[in-house]
């Protein structure tokens, strides 16, 4: 399972955004992740921080695809375009 480390967190217009550092087989990966508000709303209902809710979505992420195919910036909308069932399952997860 790779390893998600999430750091600096920015808010940005209707969006958060984090340098994100993930260890994945051993090899360290550097990401530029944003969050949207209406994103955070749908799958926390405000229950937990944005940080935890982008650090559930690429434990989830990384569950279903490897660290070395995703892109080096990308928003968490991009992980429902591939894998439908986020909206169901990430809810779960917090």
């Amino acid at each position: 399972m790779a390893e998600v480390i999430i750091g600096t967190e920015t808010e940005g217009s209707n969006c958060w955004s984090y340098e994100i550092r993930v260890t994945d087989g051993g090899q360290p990966y550097e990401y530029r992740v944003t969050l949207s508000w209406s994103d955070y709303d749908l799958w926390s209902h405000g229950r937990v921080a944005p940080q935890h809710v982008v650090h559930a979505a690429l434990q989830f992420l990384f569950k279903k695809t490897t660290a070395s195919s995703v892109l080096p910036k990308f928003d968490c909308s991009r992980i429902r375009r591939c894998f439908p069932e986020v909206d169901s399952e990430l809810p779960k997860m917090f």
